[in-house]
């Protein structure tokens, strides 16, 4: 779990230089600024969900740990409906980091599936079950980092740095 920490602490630091004259029109910011939300919103979930899935008690239904773990593991859930409510991007230059972000979303929602399904087999005492699904929601976060720091690149290689807010 540490590692994806490692990777996920990556993300903030990432920073490329856009071509001077790329620029993003007003159309694309205006539908790009919804989804750097989006973006923002995932990227800090994966700061902190492999913290709070590890923290005491967080894997058994009810404590104060779990419920902390499971506002976290809903920011991933609702991603989809986020972006799905944006339509699609209004320019096709959009287009790369509109799929990177919906793949970081899918990853993520999958990854916060998989735990949600390690907190009902550690309720039923299915330990070596519980520890395969932590192992595959780790696997999933993994994905998702590196398909949110797919879409950073993306949009920045446009002209996204001036309206990107990490």
């Amino acid at each position: 779990m540490r590692k994806l920490a490692v990777v996920v602490a990556g993300i903030a630091a990432c920073a490329f230089a856009a071509a001077a004259e790329a620029k993003l029109t007003a159309v694309e910011e205006k539908w790009a600024k919804p989804m750097i939300s989006v973006w923002n919103q995932q990227n800090l979930a994966l700061h902190v969900v492999l913290q709070a899935a590890s923290a005491k008690n967080a894997l058994i239904y009810g404590t104060a740990n779990n419920k902390k773990l499971t506002i976290i593991l809903n920011t991933f859930v609702v991603c989809g409906p986020s972006i799905k409510k944006a339509g699609a991007p209004p320019s096709p230059r959009l287009t790369p980091f509109a799929t990177a972000l919906g793949s970081a979303c899918t990853h993520d929602t999958t990854g916060a599936t998989d735990i949600a399904k390690t907190v009902g087999a550690v309720r039923q005492g299915k330990t070596a079950q519980a520890q395969t699904l932590e192992r595959q929601a780790v696997a999933e976060f993994k994905l998702g980092t590196a398909a949110l720091t797919k879409a950073y690149k993306s949009l920045v290689a446009i002209g996204g740095a001036s309206i990107f807010k990490a």
